[in-house]
């Protein structure tokens, strides 16, 4: 009796083994069949499928949240940056035209069509045009004084330190240059304030042809649609 137990569990067993659970998805529920080779293949396709269609779900809602608000017509934005950049980078290179051409002494020494004057100066129209498309993007609709400020003083900052040259009389770790803040010397002073001058000057016209700009409704703000 105990073998004919054994026996029997055993080719149960055998049964069960030969069984799968597939998954219904109309029912939502585990149902037992025999898979053949063909089935097996019809599953993996149907599997593929559903991955492949969830991947491209999901991409699709990613774009459509790369903007926080909604109704975003991309190309028309990217063609009013354009603009923008366009108008940045004529109004400012007219503006530092003659500071850069006329004006020249120790507190901002300028050599007019040398290589080097050409290269800074190359240099900063290419800067205005970028600051056209960064400041349309983050100012945006806001009408604070002190945001479109702060987008100008950041340029005029970190142009101006840029130009600077360590004086022959600093030395380095730590930096001295002497007298009057030992980090800059008094010649450092004058060089960074002309360049300074003359940032502000190119970047404070951009803005303002911007504003321009914006009010007559020859450049969109962001966003424009």
């Amino acid at each position: 009796q105990m073998l004919r137990k054994t026996t029997g569990f055993v080719v149960l067993l055998g049964i069960l083994s030969r069984q799968v659970l597939t998954f219904n998805p109309s029912s939502a529920s585990f149902t037992p069949s025999l898979l053949t080779s063909g089935q097996r293949s019809g599953l993996r396709i149907r599997c593929c499928s559903r991955t492949r269609t969830s991947v491209l779900m999901q991409d699709g809602s990613e774009d459509n949240n790369k903007w926080s608000s909604s109704g975003i017509d991309e190309s028309k934005e990217k063609l009013e940056s354009v603009k923008a950049g366009g108008v940045s980078l004529i109004a400012g290179s007219v503006a530092w035209a003659p500071v850069s051409l006329f004006v020249s002494s120790s507190f901002y020494p300028s050599d007019a069509f040398s290589a080097q004057w050409e290269l800074a100066h190359d240099g900063l129209a290419l800067m205005c045009a970028l600051f056209g498309l960064v400041y349309r993007y983050a100012v945006r609709q806001d009408q604070n004084p002190q945001l479109k400020q702060g987008v100008v003083g950041a340029f005029v900052i970190t142009r101006s330190w840029a130009m600077l040259q360590a004086d022959t009389a600093c030395t380095a770790l730590p930096l001295q240059c002497g007298a009057p803040l030992s980090y800059f010397n008094w010649h450092m002073i004058a060089q960074g304030s002309g360049a300074a001058v003359e940032s502000v000057v190119a970047f404070g016209a951009a803005a303002a042809a911007l504003e321009f700009a914006f009010a007559r409704g020859y450049v969109g703000r962001f966003p424009s649609s």
